[in-house]
């Protein structure tokens, strides 16, 4: 997944990747470091489970649609 794309909802959401990395650390007992969590959005290697978190955190959700 791009990281832009990332980036883009934090933006739409009015937030920052500290604090989205903060709200994480808080609701899912993450103990990575900012800029491990950083590093990892910029380089794209986030984890599934991850992704599922920052989008709970953003107040959305992430579903498979079967195409037509």
């Amino acid at each position: 997944m791009e990281k832009n794309f990332i980036k883009g909802y934090i933006a739409q959401c009015n937030t920052t990747i500290k604090e989205v990395h903060s709200r994480l650390s808080k609701k899912y007992n993450r103990n990575d470091t900012i800029q491990n969590f950083t590093t990892k959005v910029n380089r794209q290697t986030l984890k599934y489970n991850e992704i599922l978190q920052i989008a709970d955190i953003l107040g959305y959700e992430i579903r498979w649609v079967e195409k037509r």
